[in-house]
C-alpha cells in the first residue's frame, strides 16, 4: 500500500473510531458496549459486548440506528458487521 493510501485509511480510521465513541454514549446508557475491531476494503467490523449481546431490541438498535448513522456518515464504509 502506498504511503498516501495508509495516510488516507488512518484519516478514515480515526474518522469512524469518532463517531463510534459519539455513538457508544447511547449503547452504554442500555448496559452494553461497542468498540472498533478493523476497516478493511470498506467493510467496518464493531465488536459489541455487555446487554447487547443477546438482546432483543439488538438488530434494531445496530442495523437500523448504529449502521445506518456510519454508512451516512463515512462515504467510505462500504458495510459493517457486528461480532461479539
Amino acid at each position: 500500500m502506498q504511503k498516501s493510501n495508509i495516510m488516507e485509511n488512518e484519516a478514515i480510521v480515526t474518522k469512524i473510531k469518532n463517531l463510534i465513541s459519539e455513538l457508544k454514549y447511547y449503547i452504554q446508557n442500555d448496559g452494553g458496549d461497542m468498540e472498533f475491531v478493523s476497516f478493511i476494503d470498506g467493510i467496518l467490523t464493531i465488536k459489541i459486548s455487555g446487554a447487547c449481546v443477546g438482546c432483543d431490541y439488538a438488530y434494531n438498535t445496530f442495523d437500523e440506528g448504529i449502521k445506518l448513522s456510519l454508512l451516512t456518515e463515512i462515504k467510505e464504509i462500504k458495510d459493517v458487521v457486528f461480532t461479539s
